[in-house]
This record gives structure tokens, sequence and C-alpha cells, in this order.
């Protein structure tokens, strides 16, 4: 149990980190209060929570890679047309990371 709390911290230290999120702001966005996130660092992230986690953790892998990482908080935090006015942060609380996955995509496709 002890490695899996620590591989579910080192998981939910490297979202906050990449997006610079409180961990209230985390919370938000995975869509659970603080005491949740807080209670997953003792105990572990339950099974059903997971899969979203790893996605999360998974995405904010990706932008470290493909942009620069001091200026992820910014881009996050910056509405977007092509999210539909939405900021990242917000199009992944309402649709989930797989929908910023379509807008990197595009993004990274856009030659002008």
């Amino acid at each position: 149990m002890a490695t899996l709390n620590r591989d579910a911290c080192r998981s939910l230290d490297e979202i906050r980190r990449t997006f610079d999120l409180s961990e209230a702001e985390l919370g938000q966005l995975l869509g659970v209060q603080r005491t949740s996130v807080i209670g997953w660092r003792e105990h572990g992230i339950p099974s059903a929570r997971r899969a979203s986690v790893a996605r999360l953790r998974d995405l904010a892998g990706v932008l470290e890679r493909e942009l620069i990482p001091s200026r992820i908080p910014e881009i996050v935090r910056t509405p977007d047309a092509w999210l539909g006015g939405k900021t990242i942060l917000e199009t992944i609380r309402s649709d989930g990371p797989e929908a910023v996955y379509g807008y990197l995509h595009r993004l990274f496709a856009y030659s002008g």
C-alpha cells in the first residue's frame, strides 16, 4: 500500500506542479473536494478514480514535452476560441482531458 500511496502522491504532485494548482483547484479539476484529494494522498487514489488521474497526468506530460513548462500555467488559464471560449482547465473540468487532446492536435498542426 505504501508504494500505491507514493505513486498517487507523485501523480497528484505532477498534475499540481504542471498546472500550478492549489490543492483545492486540483480537487475541482478532478471533480472532488480538497479533502478528498488529501485523503487520496494518505490512503491512495480510489480505484474508480485512478484512470482519470492517470489521463490527467498523461496530459500534463504531453504539455510539458510540447510547451515551455513555465508557460503552461498561463496557457491552461487563457480562454481560446477553439475551446468555445473556455480555458484548458475549464475544458478538462467539463469534458475531460480527451477533449483537450483534440484541441492540442489542432493547435500543434496549425501552420498559419
